[in-house]
């Protein structure tokens, strides 16, 4: 696996689990845009962030916020080993090919075994050599008929393990106030509207409609600071469609600076 030491720098937003560099070191990692990397420090510290392409950053650099700087326990321009992080799904896939490669080895074993207690039965018993030299080529093949499903077993129940972690592991860092409204727009939706949070720059939020209640959403007052998502009435995502009218306890997904954000939860609560 392919580690790059890079000067980490600090960032002016809040990261958010998320990190910046430039698009060769992505390459020389081997690993995609907007995937999870493992940060080290020489002192043993370790942090695991979603690393985005910026050509902007310098290839011998990471962007990192000044709060991951302090987890790491280094400062502004300290130096860190980056590496890429093997997704969970991948560590449960090698687990069970291991375990079911041990289990073929133990097949084989055990005929070889059977193999050997043949020959010494065949000079203390009564029964021909055709006789034992049958029996133990029917018990062999017989432990490695039952050996061989095993294994397909535990690769299928470790692939579909993986999967059910996979649907229950959240795309973004988000809030657990945006989980717990998000979960009321069903599976696919959530997830379509995690993907589009989780690619945003800062601060993100669920902001539910009191006082803005009979204003439409292009009546809103909206600072350029702030990017709504969508408008989500109890299960139903509605978009941002102008002249949708807001109902009380509608809830507004949006992202910005921490102070646009404050202003249009005002706004919009009251």
């Amino acid at each position: 696996m392919k580690e790059a030491t890079l000067q980490a720098v600090k960032r002016a937003m809040p990261g958010h689990g998320r990190a910046r560099i430039h698009e060769k070191v992505l390459s020389f990692l081997g690993v995609d845009d907007q995937s999870e990397v493992e940060i080290r420090t020489d002192e043993g510290a370790t942090l695991t962030l979603t690393i985005f392409s910026d050509a902007v950053v310098e290839e011998g650099t990471i962007r990192i916020s000044g709060e991951d700087l302090k987890k790491l326990n280094i400062p502004d321009g300290g130096k860190v080993h980056v590496t890429r992080k093997i997704p969970l799904e991948e560590q449960i896939k090698a687990a069970a090919e291991s375990t079911a490669e041990k289990i073929k080895e133990g097949a084989q074993e055990v005929g070889t075994k059977l193999t050997e207690t043949a020959g010494k039965i065949q000079k203390g018993a009564a029964e021909t050599a055709e006789q034992i030299s049958t029996k133990a080529k029917e018990l062999k093949e017989k432990v490695k008929e039952d050996a061989k499903p095993i294994g397909e077993k535990v690769s299928k129940a470790a692939k579909s393990s993986a999967d059910a972690i996979m649907e229950k592991i959240p795309i973004g860092k988000l809030s657990a106030d945006i989980e717990k409204n998000l979960t009321a727009a069903g599976p696919d939706e959530a997830k379509r509207i995690r993907g589009i949070l989780a690619g945003m720059e800062g601060e993100k939020a669920a902001v539910r409609v009191q006082a803005a209640a009979g204003r439409t959403v292009g009546n809103l007052t909206i600072p350029p600071e702030v990017n709504l998502v969508t408008v989500q009435r109890n299960n139903q995502i509605l978009g941002l469609d102008k002249d949708i009218i807001l109902k009380e306890d509608d809830i507004i997904y949006l992202s910005g600076t921490p102070d646009a954000v404050r202003f249009v939860t005002r706004m919009l609560e009251g």
